[in-house]
């Protein structure tokens, strides 16, 4: 496992993760990506629904236009796998990769 850069947030998820109180999580992951990049930590007893999902994959596609570092802290599990079995977000390698391995970096 790599060094944890400096300007690297952590970013923690809890509670609602959809549309209803989806607003603030996409601040966050804003926020940190400007500022070099975040390791997401998602609570795996949160609400999670396609919005929230859609943040994380823009979210990816901003970090690597960027440069800026975007992993999980864990696999996905609980809420947040459902969600992402039923979208289709693990069927391609690279999303398997970072949703559903540790190591899974944007």
């Amino acid at each position: 496992m790599s060094k944890p850069r400096p300007d690297i947030a952590t970013v923690d998820f809890v509670g609602d993760l959809t549309i209803r109180g989806v607003a603030a999580a996409h601040a966050q992951l804003r926020d940190a990506l400007a500022n070099g990049g975040a390791v997401v930590r998602i609570d795996p007893d949160a609400s999670v629904d396609l919005t929230f999902v859609q943040i994380i994959e823009s979210g990816r596609r901003s970090a690597r236009e960027t440069g800026a570092g975007l992993t999980l802290a864990a696999p996905a599990q609980g809420a947040l796998l459902e969600t992402l079995t039923r979208g289709g977000f693990v069927e391609r390698p690279d999303q398997r990769a970072f949703w559903l391995d540790q190591s899974g970096e944007s």
